[in-house]
């Protein structure tokens, strides 16, 4: 596995609560102890962390959206915030609630993928298709991406996904296995990372067949 798989698990080991009205006090406190204890995080994950700033979004049972930025600097959380989400738009608005969230910006990428059928009224920047630019986009338009976070890589999730990790005995094969199907998104941001996040790829499959992972 290479660095923006490391950095997406570590967002996903935050997460380690019940969805809550103060789950984002419990993730901080979470932090701290995650931060508390870096030293003993194996030597191969501080090697691969690096320096990431990471956009996730777990879509909730309810139908709204949780929305963090999590930043990583040798391996330590150095900030850790809850975003705004539900700005009012009139194009995007994938599931059709009235209003841009998060959720859309899932919707969106989920259409990109072939997951569900295009509407052209995702396609945000008219370019006759929905790609994974519209899902940005409808990010930037409902958090002010630009102003607010400006990640190396954007993951995306549900509450399901999420309860099925917190309550396994082997979390980190059951985020492997989410994300291999497809439960859990990993979106790197520009060239550079897209190259990075292929050769992330073939390194994690090619390990999994030789059952390093």
């Amino acid at each position: 596995m290479k660095k923006m798989i490391i950095a997406s698990f570590l967002l996903f080991i935050l997460l380690a609560n019940p969805a809550s009205a103060d789950l984002f006090t419990d993730m901080n406190k979470k932090v701290a102890g995650y931060n508390q204890n870096v030293d003993k995080v194996p030597s191969v994950v501080n090697s691969l962390l690096g320096n990431e700033e990471i956009y996730g979004i777990i879509e909730l049972n309810d139908g709204s959206a949780l929305e963090l930025k999590v930043v990583t600097k040798d391996s330590t959380v150095v900030e850790f915030q809850k975003l705004a989400i539900e700005i009012e738009a009139e194009k995007g608005d994938c599931n059709q609630d009235g209003y841009l969230s998060a959720v859309d910006s899932l919707c969106a990428l989920n259409m990109a993928t072939g997951k569900i059928a295009e509407d052209t009224n995702v396609d945000v920047d008219d370019n006759g298709a929905v790609t994974s630019l519209d899902a940005r986009i409808i990010l930037q338009s409902v958090v002010g991406l630009s102003s607010e976070v400006d990640p190396t890589v954007v993951v995306m999730s549900d509450e399901d996904t999420i309860r099925s990790i917190m309550g396994s005995q082997q979390p980190a094969n059951t985020f492997l296995d989410a994300y291999d199907a497809g439960d859990i998104v990993i979106e790197p941001v520009g060239i550079v990372n897209n190259i990075t996040f292929f050769m992330a790829n073939m390194g994690l499959k090619v390990s999994k067949l030789l059952g390093i992972i």
